[in-house]
This record gives C-alpha cells, sequence and structure tokens, in this order.
C-alpha cells in the first residue's frame, strides 16, 4: 500500500451496488461541430425560447458541449449500423447488404480471394465471420433528434416533410432543454439544413399540491387517467392550462381539478339554458344590426374578451387565455348576461325576445370557439347539439375580435347596473340581512342616474331584493349608504336586522380574525419554524396572514357603516 486517500463511493440508484469506473471503447459525436449553427440561429433569433430566461440555460449548455457518447449497453434500441471485419476494420452502412458490398470490396483488395471470403461469410476456414454487427444501441437522445424529420419521411422527399418541417413550435420541459432540444437543433441543421421549430416553450413542471416534484419513492404520483375518469380529460386539460403560468411550476390537486370539471358543468346548463328559452343558432345574425343594451353589451364583451385570449395564446399565456375564457364565461355570461335575459326571454316585447334569443345563441357559438383548445371534448359535443353544423368545431375558424361590433355607451350602462347590483348584495352579506328579506333603497340625488334607476327599476329590484327604490335629498336615519361610481346609495336596515346585535357579532369576528393574526405572527417570528418548517407550509401560513387581515379590513369597514348610521 503506497497511500490511503478519502474518496466518494458512488451507488447505483434503484440497485444500490458499488459503481465501478471501467474503461470502454464507445462511438462519439463532434457535438462542438455541431454546436456552432444550432448556437448562431438563437443568436439571430431565428429560433426563440418562451420565457426568454431559457435561452440562458441553452447557451450555458451549448458554449460548454462536449463530444456527445452515443452508444449504449441496453437491450432495446436502434441498434448501430456498425459491422467489425475480421481485421477489425468497421464498415457503417445503411444496412447489412450494404456492408457485405464494403467489406467484399475491401477484402478483395486486400488480397484475399473469393472463396475465403465465401468462407467467412460462411463461418468456415479457421478465420472469424466477415461481418459482426456492434451490439451496442444509440443513445435515445440521438434517436429523438431525428424526431422532427424522421416521423416525416425522411430521408425521403415526401409532402408531409415539406408541409410539416420545420414546425411552429415545441413544447417542452425545462430539464430537457440540452438532451432533446439542443440535440433536435444540431440534427436538424446538420441533415435539413434548417431549423426544426421557430419557438420553443417551456413550460413549468407539475408538481404536487404541496410543491414537492412528484416520484413513485415519495407516494406523490398522480396518476393523470385516474384525474381522467374521475373529473374528465376536459377538467384536467383545463386545469393545467389554467396554472401554465410563465416562470413558475404548478401545484396540481384533485381539488383544483374537481373545480374546473364544475366550469365544465356550468357550461353544459348554460347551454342547456339556451336550449331551453329557443334560444337558436342563426347563421344569418349580424351582430352589427343589434339594439337591446343588453345585447350590445354581451358582444362588445365577448370581443374584448376574443382579443384578449387571442394575445395570450399568440404570446404563450395560456393561464391567462384560461383564466379570462373562465371569468367571461362564469362571470359575465352565466352569471349576469343569463340572468339579465330572463325578463327579456320572458316579456312580451316580442322583437325583443328575438333578437335576445339570437344574440345569446351567436355568443355561445363563440365561446364555444374559444374554450375549444382548452376542453376539446365538451365543446365539440355543444356545437353538434347547438345547431346543425355542416363541419366540426375544430376545423372552424378562429374568432377575429375585429368582426365585434363595440358598443361603449351600452357596455357603460350595463356595466353600472352590475356594479350597483354587486354593491347592494356585498353590503347585504356584510350587514348579515337574511336573503329572503326585502331592503328599500333610496338614491341621494337624480340626474342621469336617476335616469338609469327609472330604466331599470324592476330588474334592479329584482335581483338586488329590494322592496322599493325611490329618491331624496338626504339619507333616512340608520340608513347603510353605498357610493358606485359617484352616486351615493342608502340602504336603511334599522328594520330587517338588530343593529346592536350586528355590531356585536361584527366586532366579535374582528377579534377572532386579530387573534388568528396575531397567532401566526408568533409562527413567522419564530426563526426555528421559519428555518426548518417545509418551505410550503411558510407560504401557507404567509397567506393565511394576508387572508384575515383582508377579512379584517372589510369586518372593520362594516362595523364602522353600522357605527355611522
Amino acid at each position: 500500500l503506497v497511500q490511503q486517500n478519502k474518496m466518494t463511493q458512488p451507488h447505483g440508484d434503484r440497485s444500490k451496488l458499488v459503481i465501478e469506473p471501467m474503461l470502454t471503447d464507445q462511438w462519439y459525436v463532434d457535438a462542438e461541430e455541431l454546436a456552432k449553427k444550432a448556437i448562431a440561429v438563437v443568436e439571430d433569433g431565428e429560433t426563440r425560447f418562451v420565457p426568454e430566461n431559457w435561452t440562458k440555460t441553452y447557451f450555458q449548455w451549448m458554449r460548454n458541449i462536449e463530444p456527445w457518447c452515443i452508444s449504449r449497453q441496453l437491450w432495446w434500441g436502434h441498434q448501430i449500423p456498425a459491422w467489425y471485419g475480421p481485421d477489425g476494420h468497421i464498415y457503417v452502412a445503411e444496412n447489412e447488404e450494404e456492408a457485405m458490398k464494403d467489406a467484399i470490396i475491401r477484402m478483395t483488395e486486400e488480397g484475399y480471394s473469393l472463396e475465403d471470403i465465401n468462407n467467412m461469410r460462411r463461418h468456415e476456414g479457421g478465420e472469424g465471420p466477415l461481418l459482426v454487427r456492434d451490439e451496442d444501441v444509440l443513445d435515445t437522445w440521438f434517436s429523438s433528434a431525428l424526431w422532427p424529420f424522421s416521423t416525416l419521411g425522411w430521408p425521403g422527399e415526401t409532402a408531409e416533410l415539406k408541409k410539416h418541417y420545420p414546425t411552429s413550435v415545441l413544447v417542452t420541459a425545462f430539464d430537457i432543454i440540452f438532451f432533446w432540444v439542443a440535440r433536435m437543433m444540431m440534427m436538424g441543421l446538420h441533415f435539413m439544413k434548417e431549423i426544426p421549430f421557430k419557438d420553443v416553450y417551456v413550460h413549468a413542471l407539475v408538481l404536487d399540491e404541496k410543491g414537492q416534484k412528484m416520484s413513485k419513492s415519495k407516494g406523490n404520483v398522480i396518476n393523470p387517467l385516474t384525474l381522467i375518469d374521475k373529473f374528465g380529460a376536459d377538467a384536467l386539460r383545463f386545469t393545467l392550462a389554467a396554472m401554465a403560468a410563465q416562470g413558475r411550476n404548478m401545484r396540481l390537486s384533485e381539488a383544483r381539478v374537481e373545480g374546473y370539471r364544475n366550469f365544465g358543468t356550468k357550461l353544459w346548463n348554460a347551454a342547456r339554458f339556451a336550449e331551453m328559452n329557443d334560444c337558436r343558432f342563426d347563421p344569418s345574425f349580424d351582430p352589427a344590426v343589434v339594439s337591446e343594451p343588453l345585447n350590445k353589451w354581451i358582444i362588445h364583451e365577448a370581443g374584448n374578451l376574443v382579443g384578449e385570449v387571442t394575445t395570450a395564446l399568440e404570446a404563450y399565456r395560456f393561464n391567462d387565455a384560461a383564466g379570462a375564457a373562465y371569468k367571461f364565461v362564469w362571470n359575465v355570461f352565466c352569471d349576469w348576461h343569463l340572468e339579465l335575459a330572463k325578463p327579456i326571454l320572458t316579456g312580451p316585447d316580442g322583437a325583443a325576445k328575438d333578437e335576445t334569443r339570437k344574440t345569446t345563441a351567436w355568443v355561445l357559438a363563440e365561446i364555444l370557439k374559444l374554450l375549444h383548445p382548452f376542453m376539446p371534448f365538451i365543446t365539440e359535443e355543444l356545437w353538434a347539439k347547438t345547431a346543425a353544423r355542416e363541419s366540426l368545431l375544430v376545423v372552424t375558424s378562429w374568432p377575429a375580435s375585429e368582426d365585434f361590433p363595440r358598443s361603449p355607451v351600452a357596455a357603460d350602462e350595463i356595466n353600472w347596473l352590475i356594479g350597483l347590483i354587486t354593491a347592494i348584495r356585498s353590503v347585504r352579506a356584510e350587514m348579515n340581512v337574511p336573503a329572503s328579506a326585502k331592503i328599500p333603497m333610496v338614491h341621494i340625488g337624480g340626474g342621469e342616474v336617476g335616469e338609469r334607476l327609472s330604466t331599470h327599476n324592476e330588474l334592479i329590484s329584482w335581483l338586488a331584493r329590494l322592496s322599493s327604490v325611490e329618491t331624496a335629498s338626504a339619507a333616512p336615519k340608520g340608513a347603510i349608504q353605498v357610493v358606485h361610481q359617484g352616486a351615493i346609495f342608502a340602504l336603511p336596515l334599522a328594520d330587517v336586522i338588530d343593529i346592536a346585535a350586528e355590531k356585536s357579532r361584527l366586532q366579535k369576528e374582528i377579534d377572532k380574525c386579530s387573534k388568528e393574526i396575531d397567532t401566526v405572527d408568533k409562527k413567522l417570528a419564530n426563526k426555528n419554524f421559519v428555518d426548518k418548517a417545509p418551505v410550503e407550509i411558510v407560504e401557507e401560513n404567509k397567506q393565511r396572514r394576508v387572508d384575515f387581515e383582508e377579512r379584517k379590513a372589510k369586518l372593520a369597514a362594516a362595523l364602522q357603516q353600522l357605527s355611522e348610521a
């Protein structure tokens, strides 16, 4: 023994056996040479990464690239197309027949007779076989690097290859930027003399609900097939799109998928409502000639949505696109348009009724187009059920924002109406007014607001549960004031709720929030907790504090209003 040295002994990740180094002959690719063009096309902007920060990762790998070992000692894979002659000479050919021809020519030139060569082919005469194929297989990333063109008939010049190469975008994860993206770039530029794709969209990692990377050893792997069986493929697809914020990993949980399953149910019920109210799609419908403010408003808002979703998709901000579509369908179309349309659909005005039916069906069709990339199955089903159409939704043209007439005056009027009803509902909830109780409302002032109140009196009273809507110069005693877009409205509650008891209840809720905030503050002030607790637990406590602060502020505002009433 000459000297003792401490060393790190590696072990196999699965087998746990000792890994011993051993020199072997392997096949290599001069990756440095191939990388030059692959670096240049990204520097020149021919191919771009989204988000852009992943460009640095790509360059870091490519500018420090080493020879690429492409041979693997595995059972499965593309066998390396190399054959060895009896003298060790290597023949690389497309197939064994071509390699055999090359070997016969070379052996003949070396002085071997045809009889000797035939004996070697038959494994006779003492010398080894004429050809022995290399037993190694190609690295899976080498085979995968050929994917953009090998799947399209290459090396033949097929119609599919001309049509689909290069493609527009590659969607992938950050952990294979070097293993796959870079290799496809190098191979595409080498064999096709052209980039394989223009954009590389790097999506986030899908983590479990606690923010942990999924692995079988941890037992936290969420099987997508299980989620699909339970909630549907559309719900899972929409969930992943809605959570795909650039630069952030996504935490997947069953609760999120279930929530978006409910969104699909909401869409289905909206289509059922339209069908039950005879809202049938009319191919000749012209959105530019509608006259009802409600219909002008929903077309105006739908046009804004189309622009927002289209812009987000083009920028690969799938979460923004999904979020905008979700908000419009649930909060605008279902919660407000369909509710505000009910009096018209059941009213005596035949012209308004017919226009509202056609508008509702037309907007629903545009919604199905926008949602199709996120929820292809339910939208395709509804597309077929809601009208007799010649083509599938999947091949229908994408809507254009400029095809939607804008009506800012009507939009302002309906949005004002929605805002007022929302404000009244908020006060009712904060003051614990029973849902069945109708309360009066007094508008302090007049002018344009008074005209709007007169126009929409019945609608406001119905949706806000009001017993009357009046105008006065001053607020009645014991009334809670609501300020909406500069106008003042008073809600007398003294005859509806016990103000003293309600003030006591609000104070107790405020004290409860303060206590919860103190508890969280003590945890976050504890260095041991912050340093040793899992990151997701610390973040959860921070969010709890924010939530309690917001609730406390709302309760305090409600208490202040009651004190001033």
